[in-house]
């Protein structure tokens, strides 16, 4: 047994990820040249179902716009600041010559919902720091190099006869991960190649039903053993008389007592368009795709079409984008600074529609709480900081006005009760504001003496002049090697 005084932090695995000798996986092997993925992504171009549900996804996914941001020391999506010029946005906007940001994010979801796998060939030039093209590649083409204990040494790009190695840094990608091959990566559409296979063959018989004359097929009966030539001359007349839509339903002569005998199956006996109806939703299933974005409106009515964009959005849309900002975030931004995804971040604009039924039962449900809350004694600042709400300013509405009721005897109505308007709450007009504390005395430099005990209304105005909850923003103190030694907090009750 080793000892721990001999033992040294190590990447290394604790377990070979391949044999000792050879490059063979200890997982299941993959198929050589990418034979899978290439019949994986024909089914975009031959499938009737595949091509829509996988267009609408990569066009969904390429259409969001991103930025980069300056993380907040707080960690607060709210407190980051956006970061409108750097060489990572250029990038992104203009990944190569030919090609957009939104194409290049559009062929690799295509390429990912297809088989599972994205990939972007990393490009550089001699001289230049950072990268200067992104290009997508076709999974087919790219062969993992495994390494026995620290995972992957790298990849080979493949096409026709050429080989081109790869460093890890040369590849940005992200999978969909395969249970069987953790190098490689496994989409929807490998679940349903069975199935995508059976509507394939039932259309290609389709088709030859059809060129042969619309008529299932027959057995041409004779009473007695024909010879070679007499066997090929009948099929050759038969077929040249008979075979193909513009030979239909010509009048047959048969020869020496031969018998025509129909077999006794018809269309109806198929069920073309039950498999057809199967093999769609087997698809939508298989990628969770809702059936109105398809434009399918059998069973749908507004409400659920309304419910089906929603779902479109929340849980194919975005749990995409996710996988795509990791992958910015984790490999991109580390190769135009080592430490840039500590201080910095790639995110999109969250594609997620309001839920306008869901928005309302939240808030009557806060409403609640914040009554019977305030009611029981808590105090309203802390009650609104705990749901999340701004300050909140309370009118008593106006008593009812008082008349008299018929057969009182009075002529007159009874006089009006004037309307008593109530003052705003103390504890609610005092929620959620915050007031600067810093040392008053003669090291404090004027900007900040100035701002000592300033009031602010809610916490993104305090901390657009005090980042973070500290340091005021325009302290002259720091400009002398001096830390600002001020800071905002938020206020119990009145001040």
């Amino acid at each position: 047994m080793r000892s721990l005084a001999s033992f040294s932090p190590s990447n290394r695995s604790p377990v070979p990820f391949v044999p000792s000798r050879g490059r063979g996986s200890i997982f299941a092997p993959r198929t050589p040249g990418g034979g899978d993925y290439v019949q994986q992504m024909e089914t975009y171009g031959s499938d009737g179902v595949v091509f829509p549900v996988v267009n609408r996804l990569m066009g969904a996914v390429s259409s969001i716009e991103w930025k980069l941001w300056k993380k907040s020391a707080s960690g607060a999506k709210e407190d980051r600041t956006e970061v409108t010029s750097h060489p990572v946005l250029d990038l992104l906007e203009n990944p190569n010559p030919f090609m957009s940001r939104k194409q290049l994010m559009a062929a690799g979801q295509q390429h990912n919902d297809l088989t599972g796998e994205t990939n972007l060939i990393v490009g550089r030039m001699a001289g230049i720091k950072y990268p200067i093209d992104l290009y997508p590649c076709r999974p087919d083409r790219l062969a993992p190099v495994p390494d026995q204990y620290n995972f992957l040494q790298g990849w080979i790009y493949k096409l026709g006869g050429e080989r081109v190695p790869l460093e890890l840094n040369e590849i940005l990608r992200w999978t969909q991960p395969s249970p069987l091959d953790p190098w490689r990566g496994m989409g929807a559409i490998q679940s349903v190649m069975r199935r995508l296979d059976s509507e394939k063959y039932g259309q290609e018989w389709q088709a030859s039903f059809f060129q042969n004359s619309a008529r299932p097929g027959g057995i041409l009966e004779v009473d007695r053993r024909l010879g070679d030539d007499e066997f090929n001359e009948m099929r050759d007349r038969w077929r040249d008389q008979h075979q193909g839509i513009s030979k239909a339903h010509r009048v047959a002569i048969i020869e020496q007592g031969a018998k025509w005998i129909e077999t006794a199956f018809s269309m109806r006996d198929l069920q073309m368009a039950e498999l057809s109806t199967v093999s769609r939703d087997v698809v939508l299933v298989a990628f969770g795709f809702p059936k109105a974005m398809l434009g399918i409106v059998e069973d749908v009515n507004r409400a659920n079409a309304e419910a089906g964009e929603y779902l479109f959005a929340r849980w194919l849309t975005k749990p995409r984008l996710d996988d795509w900002k990791g992958m910015f975030n984790k490999q991109l931004l580390p190769l135009f600074d080592k430490n840039l995804n500590k201080t910095h971040e790639l995110d999109y604009e969250d594609p997620v529609p309001e839920n306008g039924e869901a928005a309302m039962l939240e808030l009557e449900k806060k409403s609640a709480a914040l009554v019977s809350l305030t009611a029981a004694g808590f105090e309203a600042s802390e009650v609104l900081d705990l749901l999340g709400w701004p300050e909140l300013t309370y009118t008593a509405p106006p008593p009812p006005t008082i008349v008299a009721s018929p057969g009182s005897g009075e002529d007159e109505p009874a006089e009006k009760v004037p309307a008593k308007k109530s003052e705003p709450q103390n504890s609610i007009d005092a929620a959620m504001r915050w007031v600067v504390k810093g040392e008053d005395d003669d090291n404090a430099c004027d900007p900040c003496q100035k701002n000592h005990g300033k009031l602010y209304r809610s916490r993104a105005a305090a901390y657009a002049d005090y980042p973070g909850g500290k340091s005021y923003i325009k302290c002259v103190g720091e400009e002398f090697g001096n830390h600002c030694r001020c800071t905002v907090v938020k206020r119990k009750g009145n001040a």
